[in-house]
């Protein structure tokens, strides 16, 4: 059976007494059946934005916004807490894997250097390894053992200038700032508390505002990164107790993971240090070989704990030390074993940032690539710049002395052009520090 449209009904009741009423009710109908479809949209829009909204916000948003969380919320010894800086680094690969096009391969093998600067000012002894090396990483030290220089404040900040206005790539800048007996800008503004009377006030904002003060000094002396804070929990070792924040996981968690946002919220990259842990250690790897008796289970509830629980701070650097871990690794220190590099603190805890190494003119560093077979100082941290960056560190300190420091440069780049240290490794670690420097502002991926 047909039925007639609306407009036929209307025109065949015309004639209809009430017809009048009538329209006037199927005219009410029309609209109020307009008036439901259009909540409906307006509804459903709504819903589409509210559920939009609660989407992964994009890698770049989300990394500031779990960085700026951060310092509100417990520490969770979670890898996951690290995904906002995986997400950044995931997002912007193919950007960075533009940049890397451009570049030459002494620029990359430059990324992963880091020259010590200890002068009174720019000279053109630098020009070397910042210009015709392409060094990309700077440390300043004030008093290596002897005279204050730059002997003024002054004249730290126009050496801080100068060295990236000379510089072929743009610069982590680095010095440490430990506060106590550690402290490189001491000589310029007086002595600033160490991290164990830090922590003995109690009181996480005073930790915050120091490392806050402490990252206004900094930036206003061309240094940008800081090789603070410890992370080591004090456990009766040969380090000094008062270098570390506390005796307990939770505290070094508490306080360190302070200092820490105290610099990275005000402009400065932190470090934390030292990988794996030198709270037990028999000796200060700078004059010799340490060894860390723990077990895995020690080393996973004690010394890891910190480093785990603050990757949700998203530090800009970890860096790893001359130590032996036997439970982990019996032939090599820490900074040169990819089981404590690669598989334990990139694979079990889930860092995915830079890694930089201690000094390698250590004293502990030494006598182990003496069990190598290196006496030569020179050929010893030269190869082992090579194993270390093969067990997965990024940046690399590099010595201080120029004949040290050319065969450095020399080792990588033969390891490099021989395929020891292969295309996708080199690259591996510059993604990594370009991410670092993007972050940091140095340099533009657009």
């Amino acid at each position: 059976m047909m039925y007639p449209s609306p407009l036929e009904h209307n025109q065949q009741q015309s004639g209809v007494p009430g017809s009048g009423l009538k329209r006037i009710l199927f005219r009410a109908m029309l609209l109020a059946l307009a008036v439901y479809i259009a909540c409906i949209f307006v509804i459903g829009q709504t819903w589409r934005i509210s559920n939009t909204s609660e989407q992964p916000m994009s890698p770049a948003v989300g990394a500031v916004h779990a960085h700026q969380s951060a310092s509100t919320q417990s520490p969770q010894p979670s890898s996951s807490t690290y995904a906002p800086l995986a997400n950044q680094a995931s997002g912007q690969s193919q950007s960075i894997n533009a940049y890397i096009d451009h570049m030459t391969q002494t620029q990359k093998i430059g990324q992963l250097l880091m020259l010590p600067v200890y002068t009174n000012g720019y000279n053109s002894a630098l020009n070397q390894p910042l210009q015709q090396w392409d060094i990309a990483n700077v440390i300043i030290f004030t008093q290596y053992g002897g005279t204050l220089m730059p002997s003024t404040q002054s004249g730290l900040a126009q050496l801080g200038h100068d060295l990236q206005a000379h510089a072929n790539q743009r610069l982590i800048v680095a010095t440490d700032d430990e506060g106590g007996t550690v402290d490189r800008l001491a000589p310029y503004y007086g002595s600033t508390p160490s991290p164990g009377s830090l922590a003995a006030t109690g009181n996480t904002q005073q930790v915050y505002a120091q490392a806050r003060q402490d990252a206004q000094r900094l930036l206003a002396n061309g240094i940008n990164a800081n090789f603070a804070p410890l992370v080591d929990v004090y456990q009766g070792g040969a380090i000094g107790q008062s270098r570390m924040f506390g005796s307990t996981p939770g505290d070094v968690i508490k306080y360190a993971g302070a200092f820490l946002d105290g610099l990275q919220q005000n402009g400065v990259q932190g470090t934390l240090k030292h990988w794996p842990g030198l709270g037990s250690a028999s000796a200060n790897p700078d004059n010799g070989l340490a060894t860390i008796t723990h077990s895995q289970s020690q080393l996973n509830s004690t010394d890891f704990a910190p480093f785990r629980a603050l990757l949700s701070h998203q530090p800009g650097m970890i860096m790893t030390t001359h130590v032996m871990v036997p439970a982990y690794d019996s032939s090599k220190p820490a900074s040169l074993s990819p089981v404590l590099i690669n598989q334990v603190l990139r694979g079990q805890l889930g860092y995915q940032g830079v890694v930089v190494t201690d000094q390698m003119e250590a004293g502990g560093l030494l006598q182990s690539m003496q069990k190598q077979g290196y006496s030569d100082p020179s050929q010893a941290i030269a190869e082992a710049t090579v194993q270390a960056i093969l067990a997965g560190n990024d940046i690399v300190e590099c010595p201080m002395a120029p004949d040290r420091l050319a065969a450095v440069v020399n080792a990588v780049t033969s390891a490099v052009q021989s395929g020891r240290i292969s295309q996708d490794r080199l690259n591996q670690s510059v993604q990594r520090i370009l991410a670092l420097k993007a972050r940091m502002g140095l340099i533009s991926l657009s």
